[in-house]
């Protein structure tokens, strides 16, 4: 028997394509009736080999199987095996007339859906078929929904590799422009001195010579200009290295109490001329030797220092402390603070964090009454990031200021610097 196609006159009311095979024309011609009025559209073939010729050609035409086991030019299993490596997941409904259990076992290893046996049970294979076109479903919505994901996975994937890439370039970007900002600053810190050595040059030279007395009020003025310009330059150095990922503070021995005695021999003079009471104390382990960026704490103090007496009014006190944890039984690592305190105007709470920007003043530069370039508390930042250490500020308008600030040191192996 050739095989042959029936639909029903209504495609729109069918609801799937059903392959039946079986080498029986009554049981073909029957179920192909049942089946029919059940509004499926069924595929008839007479046997194996045309079911799979049919499969061949139309494959996204079939979505469920039904055939016979016993067959005699390709029984059922056989045709089983070759849907397999065609259609891996098309649901097949075996049917047999007979109790061999070898072929039904070997049927389910081939993932046979279910197994009928004849005389065919109307509302059994009604109810088979039901579920194995749901299951069919079931299969195709998981593979529209894993191809969806991978979908949605591979455009993520490449939008978060572009955004890296995104980010790498803009990181390399910023990368480049601090290193042309901190090539830009030594550079130019470096051309100021050439200028600067002969104006203090010419400034030494007409200090000595008896008929400068005329010209002494031009030279402090010129002198002034000069320290200015020089401190200006210093810096500027400064803040260029901090920021530097190149910088290295270079680690020496000290203990508090010296470093202390080096900060109070520079700023008494100026404590002295500016008419502020300048007081200093180093309360805990003042003897302690230490290894650790002596030079980079120098510099903090240095510059909080420069701060408080250039907004610290005449009358004023300025203090200065520095002293080293207690190390908590930790040999390896001890906090050395370094506190600077003033009773001048203070620092407004909204302010207190800008401050530490490079080149903030409070102050308008055309109004403002202290010198200085705003580079300072820039400078302290930038070294305490640089060390992993912290600087803290409490303040308040006409309060005064405190900053405190904490790097690690390792005590020295010896008594003394």
């Amino acid at each position: 028997m050739e095989a042959s196609t029936r639909s029903s006159s209504s495609n729109s009311s069918l609801k799937a394509s059903i392959l039946l095979v079986d080498d029986e024309p009554m049981v073909l011609k029957m179920l192909q009736t049942f089946l029919e009025s059940q509004q499926y559209r069924v595929i008839c073939a007479p046997g194996g080999q045309q079911a799979l010729s049919i499969i061949e050609q139309r494959s996204h035409e079939i979505d469920l199987l039904i055939t016979d086991i016993r067959m005699p030019d390709m029984n059922g299993i056989r045709l089983l095996e070759a849907v397999r490596q065609l259609l891996p997941a098309l649901p097949v409904l075996l049917m047999t007339g007979y109790t061999d259990f070898d072929l039904v076992v070997e049927g389910l290893k081939q993932r046979a859906f279910d197994l009928l046996f004849k005389p065919i049970d109307f509302d059994q294979l009604n109810w088979c078929i039901s579920k194995a076109l749901a299951f069919q479903m079931t299969q195709r919505l998981e593979q529209q929904y894993r191809s969806r994901l991978e979908e949605q996975v591979a455009n993520q994937t490449r939008l978060l590799c572009n955004q890296l890439e995104e980010l790498q370039e803009a990181q390399r970007k910023a990368a480049e422009v601090d290193e042309l900002k901190r090539e830009f600053l030594s550079l130019i810190s470096h051309e100021f001195r050439t200028p600067l050595n002969g104006i203090m040059g010419t400034i030494q030279l007409m200090e000595e010579q008896e008929n400068a007395a005329c010209c002494q009020e031009h030279l402090a003025l010129l002198k002034t200009s000069s320290k200015r310009l020089t401190n200006l330059v210093n810096n500027l150095l400064t803040l260029a290295e901090a920021r530097s990922a190149k910088h290295s503070t270079g680690h020496i021995i000290n203990t508090p109490c010296m470093a202390l005695e080096a900060l109070e021999s520079r700023y008494r003079t100026i404590a002295e001329g500016c008419g502020i009471r300048f007081e200093t104390g180093c309360s805990r382990h003042p003897s302690l030797a230490l290894h650790g960026p002596w030079d980079a704490l120098h510099i903090i103090a240095g510059c909080l220092l420069d701060n408080a007496f250039k907004f610290t009014t005449r009358g004023g006190t300025v203090s200065c402390r520095i002293w080293a944890e207690d190390d908590g039984g930790n040999r390896q690592e001890v906090p050395v603070m370094v506190q600077v305190a003033d009773n001048g105007k203070g620092i407004p709470l909204d302010c207190q964090e800008i401050i530490f920007q490079p080149f903030t003043q409070l102050e308008h530069y055309l109004t403002r009454r202290s010198d200085g370039s705003g580079i300072g508390l820039a400078i302290v930042r930038s070294i305490c990031d640089k060390l992993g250490g912290s600087i803290t500020l409490e303040s308040s308008p006409e309060q005064g200021s405190c900053f405190t600030c904490c790097l690690s040191f390792s005590i020295a192996s010896v008594s003394g610097p």
